[in-house]
């Protein structure tokens, strides 16, 4: 096993470097990482769930002879409806009547009146006027990014900590593609003005709140922007959808400016528990994104995913309180989280960062938390930046107060042992 590599994550990257490329030494080399995570008990990558996904878990790891039971913090079915009786019962229905899987594409008939009434409805969650639908959330961005900048006359501005969907579509593209300052409206406006009429199209791609530390993008400036310069604007609400905006309708509906941007996505696999990808937009857009290749070629949404996340519409338009309840929770664990003292960066969802900023105290407290009967991941570079190594605890409205409360108990524990606690 090769000492020089910092991060499993990183094997492909240094391994090429020194001149590395023969893919069966590349493998065989992640397999040696892998293998002494294992034997060192550091089990980001391979610590499993016995039953599905919930506030609380049997968890185990590879090294373990049994399950754990767990507080999980690192789901985001939001609004905790994976388990609802209403969702369960209408999942059961829809596959009575559909059967399981769906044997082919959206174009090929994969597509039911079931797909088309969600297509619907999402367009006018959303404000536009139709609906794409998508296997994956992945796919949704990856496809539609690819398929809207094909060609060498776009050029595609992202914030430099897009999501790897967001960039792999735009690579796939195989336009020209930039990054600017996170969240800074001032670098985005000098890249707009630089490249403004140089190139026949320009797109502006960015995240309404982003997944490793939970902040929000400053979407009114960025519209106003826009109406400035006249770009194309790509609004990811993956991590804001379900719980920002009237009926959880999302960030660009609650600060009013849905009209104003041209392709609104999220994911289906989050707040809606389910699986699958929306894009919302013009009907010239939807009819152009449905000669792409991920919509023309991929298998379609099961029938059974479509009514869950139908299902869960259901929920966040007659039972408000199950948003109100989550905020509430959210709330609760980042004061707490301050009091202490904790460095929790600049989150406003239920993302709630720790920020440790030193890898061997987080590979440290990852297997502290998890004896402890915590089960969330440490994120490290390349993920993030080394500086900004971190746990990231996501609050599910299925998490008791007491879940929280043991969780901020540990956690006070453990930041204190290892120095994480600022004085006040």
């Amino acid at each position: 096993m090769r000492k020089d590599i910092p991060q499993i994550g990183m094997t492909y990257q240094v391994l090429n470097r020194d001149g590395v490329f023969n893919i069966r030494e590349i493998a065989k080399e992640y397999y040696a990482q892998q293998t002494h995570l294992d034997e060192m008990e550091q089990w980001t990558h391979d610590r499993y769930l016995k039953q599905s996904s919930h506030a609380r878990a049997l968890v185990r790891s590879p090294s373990a002879k049994e399950f754990k039971d767990c507080s999980v913090w690192s789901i985001n079915h939001y609004l905790g409806l994976n388990r609802h009786p209403y969702v369960i019962e209408k999942a059961k229905e829809a596959t009575e009547l559909y059967g399981t899987g769906c044997g082919t594409s959206a174009m090929s008939g994969g597509h039911s009146q079931l797909h088309k009434d969600l297509q619907e409805r999402f367009a006018k969650v959303f404000s536009k006027e139709e609906c794409i639908l998508f296997p994956t959330g992945f796919t949704a961005n990856s496809g539609t990014i690819a398929a809207l900048c094909k060609g060498s006359e776009t050029l595609i501005i992202i914030d430099r900590d897009s999501h790897a969907s967001i960039i792999d579509g735009c690579r796939a593209s195989g336009s020209r593609f930039i990054p600017f300052k996170h969240n800074s409206i001032q670098d985005l406006e000098n890249k707009v003005k630089k490249f403004s009429g140089k190139h026949i199209n320009l797109l502006v791609i960015v995240e309404s709140a982003y997944s490793m530390e939970g902040d929000i993008a400053p979407l009114k400036k960025i519209v106003e922007l826009k109406k400035k310069y006249g770009f194309l604007l790509y609004v990811d609400e993956a991590h804001t959808f379900g719980f920002y905006g009237e009926k959880g309708r999302g960030l660009c509906n609650q600060l009013g400016i849905a009209d104003d941007v041209d392709f609104i996505m999220t994911t289906l696999s989050k707040s809606t528990a389910s699986m699958g990808g929306v894009v919302a937009t013009s009907k010239e857009f939807a009819s152009f994104l449905r000669w792409s290749t991920a919509y023309l070629f991929q298998a379609a949404i099961p029938a059974a995913d479509v009514a869950v996340a139908d299902a869960c519409l259901d929920l966040m338009s007659s039972q408000p309180e199950i948003i109100e309840s989550l905020w509430g929770k959210t709330h609760y664990l980042r004061q707490k989280l301050v009091d202490l003292g904790f460095d929790i960066g600049k989150s406003e969802s239920p993302i709630v960062p720790l920020f440790v900023r030193d890898s061997d105290i987080l590979k440290k407290m990852e297997k502290e938390l998890y004896e402890e009967g915590v089960f969330t991941i440490a994120i490290q570079y390349p993920v993030v930046k080394a500086s900004e190594v971190r746990f990231r605890f996501i609050v599910n409205n299925s998490h008791a107060i007491e879940d929280i409360d043991h969780l901020v108990d540990i956690l006070s524990k453990l930041g204190n042992k290892h120095g994480l606690i600022k004085g006040l």
